[in-house]
């Protein structure tokens, strides 16, 4: 059923006449949200309690009892005796399995001898599962979600509302003949009495109707918590409460929690409110006042850090906010601050809260090593989907009988790998641009690194990719030549080093120098990659020109290309001689795997007697790649 039938049905019933009037202007506190797994049911003044309600919902007593801590089960949710597990945090309020049922109290009057024995609510998240909204759950429901009012000082709510709760309690337990046990004086009696049959009348009216299986649970539980609010409370009992609504809440250092919230309210009025629901755990307070403009606020300042970490977080995820010398950036003081202020952020409050997360929680192991392995695999997939273009042609030749098959130029891998890579550090750059280096250098303090970084290239730390044995278009040698190393700086400096620094620290514009993690395990995978490209099955790369690791392309001489017959076949021609390979070894190698013969037997047969029958060499294999062209002499 949902909530404006549940309120239709209720119209019909006549309230009482000091009730009626203040209907409009009590505030609706409850509210049905999505999460990951489905509807809640929530409480603006019980943030950290979710209740489920589905139809045929059960788990079993083993179930139960292994249930994630800060569970709560109702009135038959867990099929098995009621138990209290206040080491795990975990509780089954019942009163039909593994007991003795006329000695118990219903589940109703169990949750509130819970609260008043002092469960606090406002330590952790909790989660209240029920399969039925028969007014014994939904009470049951009401208690809990109102244990703030139940346990004031002032005992005007519970005077108000324990007698309903009692009566219920007696009825749902013992029947209605065993009213008299609520010991009531015969007036309030009849006058509880009433307001139970005010509440039941849309129960009963749906199950005559046979419409109670198909009813929105969680709508119409929504609803009667609403009628009982009516029944209650008064409009003075809300006057000094604060209408803050939370859009994300997570947890700090040492319990401690983040709130992302919006309210009409000022930062103060909304700690206030914040204060008096989550009690010592409120940490940090994140209020958005409009679309795009936040303030911050440290509530505890015994947290281990302050809101200059959270502002250097936000400022690299962020992408509405401006680089290093830019005054559109998160800032303020170690106490309070606020969003960029020329064009507010480009958040949305989830990511903001995980952010505070981040900056106040150092990360565990695992998510480190879950890190470091997504760096890792996210550019091995970029390097072999560039490496899969230039070897699958060639295989796929060779299978259809073309001996040179359809091989490709490690010019079109570099353009290729640059490419993905770009594409990829777009795709999630343009997402938090601070942490994948799509801003302008801060200062110029890297150019004391230049000369260092201009000899390592010298020493074949830069990737070259090595010359073509099949013809290309002129423009694609030189283009192969700058893509190659843009490509390795933007998958190992950009993506690797970006998707690191989450869970690293690193060294901060004016900040002391230092060799952070997430440079040195970019550095390791750059060098990893850089063997294999070089490794003489692949040869894609070689030493920078005039570099130690280069090794001279010169033509062979006059004399050297004579020392092959003129009949012997031929590899692809290249600028340098007929077979376009580095010294006349490799020339006779290169041409060697090509046809299956050497230089000397080719040359022998020429020479050789007729009626001479030659001995048969050993069959060559066939190249394990048409596109490898640098073989060591």
């Amino acid at each position: 059923m949902s909530g404006s039938k549940a309120r239709e049905a209720e119209g019909r019933v006549p309230l009482p006449a000091d009730r009626g009037a203040a209907e409009p202007t009590l505030p609706d506190r409850y509210r049905i949200k999505q999460d990951n797994t489905g509807a809640v049911l929530t409480c603006v003044e019980a943030p950290t309690v979710s209740v489920r309600v589905q139809h045929g919902f059960t788990v079993t007593a083993a179930a139960a009892r292994s249930a994630a801590p800060g569970s709560i089960f109702l009135d038959g949710a867990a099929q098995g005796e009621p138990f209290l597990d206040p080491k795990r945090e975990v509780y089954n309020l019942d009163h039909h399995e593994g007991c003795a049922r006329s000695f118990l109290l219903a589940t109703c009057e169990q949750a509130m001898v819970l609260i008043r024995k002092g469960l606090d609510l406002r330590k952790r998240e909790w989660t209240v599962y029920a399969n039925d909204a028969d007014l014994d759950t939904v009470l049951a429901i009401w208690v809990l979600l109102n244990h703030l009012r139940l346990n004031d000082r002032s005992a005007e709510t519970r005077a108000r509302i324990m007698p309903l709760v009692r009566l219920q309690g007696v009825i749902d337990a013992q029947g209605l003949d065993m009213q008299d046990l609520s010991a009531l004086p015969p007036e309030l009696l009849a006058e509880i009495q009433a307001c139970i049959d005010e509440l039941r009348e849309p129960e009963l009216a749906l199950k005559q109707r046979g419409r109670w299986g198909e009813s929105d649970l969680l709508g119409y539980t929504a609803d009667r918590l609403r009628a009982i609010d009516r029944l209650v409370y008064s409009p003075t009992h809300f006057d000094d409460v604060t209408d803050v609504d939370q859009l994300a809440r997570v947890e700090i250092a040492n319990g401690s929690v983040a709130v992302v919230c919006r309210s009409k309210a000022g930062i103060y009025e909304v700690e206030r409110q914040l204060r008096r629901l989550h009690g010592k755990r409120l940490g940090v307070i994140v209020l958005r006042t409009s679309a795009s403009t936040y303030t911050l606020r440290l509530v505890n300042p015994y947290l281990p850090t302050s809101l200059e970490r959270v502002y250097t977080y936000l400022n690299l995820v962020d992408p509405g906010a401006g680089g290093h010398r830019s005054a559109n950036r998160w800032g303020g003081s170690t106490e309070i601050g606020g969003s960029p202020r020329s064009t507010g952020t480009r958040m949305a409050p989830e990511q903001i809260a995980r952010v505070c997360q981040q900056a106040f929680r150092a990360p565990t192991l695992v998510q480190r090593l879950r890190r470091i392995a997504g760096a890792a695999l996210g550019s091995t997939g970029i390097l072999l989907a560039a490496l899969a273009s230039v070897f699958l042609p060639g295989l796929i030749g060779r299978g259809a009988g073309v001996p040179s098959g359809l091989a490709a130029s490690p010019a079109q891998f570099s353009v290729l790998l640059a490419t993905l890579g770009g594409a990829f550090l777009l795709i999630r750059g343009l997402r938090a641009p601070g942490l994948y280096g799509l801003r302008r250098p801060a200062g110029l303090d890297w150019c004391v690194l230049l000369p260092f970084a201009i000899f390592g290239a010298l020493a074949g730390g830069v990737w070259i990719p090595v010359p073509a044995t099949t013809p290309v278009p002129e423009w694609l040698e030189p283009l192969g030549v700058l893509t190659l190393p843009l490509a390795a700086e933007v998958i190992f400096r950009g993506l690797v080093h970006g998707s690191l620094v989450a869970s690293f620290g690193m060294q901060e514009c004016g900040g002391p120098w230092l060799l952070s993690s997430p440079v040195i395990l970019s550095a390791g995978f750059y060098t990893l990659w850089g063997a294999i490209l070089r490794h003489p099955a692949i040869s894609l790369t070689q030493a920078i020109p005039g570099g130690p690791g280069f090794r001279s392309s010169a033509p062979c001489s006059s004399e050297q290309q004579r020392a092959w017959p003129a009949s012997a076949p031929r590899a692809s021609p290249c600028p340098s001689c007929s077979t376009g390979s580095a010294s006349p070894r490799s020339c006779w190698g290169a041409v060697s795997r090509v046809t299956g013969v050497t230089p000397y037997e080719s040359r022998a047969s020429s020479r050789r007697r007729p009626g001479h029958r030659r001995r048969r060499s050993p069959a060559r294999p066939a190249p394990t790649s048409p596109i490898t062209t640098r073989l060591s002499p």
